[in-house]
């Protein structure tokens, strides 16, 4: 163990009282500049006016959709708006045979005729 000799003892207090003063001064700037910093945030963020409610325009709606000639072709999305189910739902009714079948178009095209998803729907409320 190291003996210290009263000078240096007195010294080591001396530096670590200082270094304390220090750190705590240090402290109280960095707080000061934290409510600062929350301050300007705040003053900005009032100036800021609240958002506005946007109008999102939807390319599937149902006016957009009615404005189609009857023998245009739509794809899957158009015919769940149409239809009123999911996708999945349209597929497993082409699956089981209770919705008509899609154009096959290409590997990964698939659409159907409006009119044909208009008939089918004319003859569901018919039953």
């Amino acid at each position: 163990m190291m003996v210290m000799k009263q000078r240096e003892k007195e010294y080591l207090l001396y530096y670590l009282d200082q270094l304390s003063l220090k750190l705590k001064n240090n402290i109280s700037e960095m707080q000061q500049g934290l409510n600062h910093i929350n301050e300007i945030t705040k003053n900005i963020s009032q100036e800021i006016p609240a958002p506005t409610k946007q109008i999102i325009y939807d390319p599937l709606s149902t006016d957009k959709l009615a404005e189609k000639p009857p023998e245009c072709l739509i794809r899957i999305k158009e015919v769940s708006l149409l239809v009123g189910v999911s996708r999945s739902t349209i597929y497993r009714m082409v699956n089981d045979g209770s919705f008509p079948q899609p154009l096959d178009l290409g590997s990964r095209f698939k659409a159907w005729q409006k009119q044909t998803v208009l008939s089918w729907i004319s003859a569901l409320s018919n039953n």
